[in-house]
């Protein structure tokens, strides 16, 4: 008896599936326009370090991060060129002085909003966009848009402000 409630129940589950997965579009219908957009809209930077005051269970010290400000920001979409300072904050807490000493442009994590649905890939030894890299000469992005628009956009840190 119980084996048949089971079975019953999973039918109903399956039908119930079934019919919520079904979908109401006519076919033919027109393609929505895809985004043409591929630029850059902000960008913004970061510096990691390991903190030896506060480590895991194994002993390994936990990776900290603090946000730097990105200041006189030049965003030139017709040129596709971006130029810009960074400051970075006083030492506090675990972000000592001494490794605040540490922070310089070839050892950032870049951060960039880009249009709806594009995508960027760097160019000519340009560091990958999340993970610590080099600054300190001006870089190159190329951002693909939706609709396979592509941009070439230029990157310069201008000064690190400590």
């Amino acid at each position: 008896m119980k084996k048949n409630i089971v079975k019953w129940m999973n039918n109903a589950l399956l039908l119930m599936l079934l019919l919520a997965c079904s979908s109401c579009l006519d076919g033919n219908m027109d393609d929505l326009p895809a985004f043409e957009e591929a630029n850059i809209t902000d960008v913004k930077f970061d510096f990691r370090y390991k903190d030896p005051s506060d480590v895991w269970i194994d002993g390994e010290p936990i990776v900290k991060v603090v946000t730097l400000t990105v200041e006189n920001k030049v965003i030139n979409a017709e040129a596709g060129t971006i130029t810009c300072t960074i400051t970075v904050p006083p030492a506090d807490g675990s972000f000592t002085e001494e490794i605040r000493n540490t922070v310089a442009l070839t050892n950032l994590v870049g951060k960039f909003n880009l249009s709806t649905a594009a995508v960027i890939a760097p160019q000519d030894g340009a560091p990958t966009l999340g993970v610590p890299g080099d600054f300190s000469t001006t870089r190159r992005y190329l951002v693909t848009a939706a609709n396979g628009t592509k941009k070439d956009w230029t990157i310069q840190v201008t000064a690190l402000n400590k």
